[in-house]
């Protein structure tokens, strides 16, 4: 029988793969992007909440670590949509 912590564990592996996935489509897009961006998110709090059992921990602690995914998915969906202005802005030429 499969306990609670292995099909997290499964589910991790799955979404891992599924990203990896994806990336090789090759197919760049919005939808793409904000897949990733949910991806990235739902493993996450994945993380957050089973792993680092946040759920019972102080809350401005666990709000620190769901902000800073949320962040990271706000920094995928600037690269891409905005990834050539900020090229730009740090060319050295």
């Amino acid at each position: 029988m499969i306990k609670h912590a292995e099909k997290i564990w499964l589910t991790l592996i799955g979404l891992t793969l599924a990203g990896a996935w994806l990336a090789e489509t090759g197919h760049a897009g919005w939808p793409l992007t904000l897949t990733v961006a949910a991806l990235i998110g739902f493993k996450g709090m994945l993380i957050v909440d089973h792993y680092m059992e946040m759920r019972l921990a102080n809350r401005r602690i666990r709000r620190a670590l769901l902000i800073f995914i949320s962040l990271v998915m706000l920094l995928v969906i600037i690269g891409y949509g905005w990834g050539d202005i900020f090229r730009q802005m740090t060319l050295l030429n």
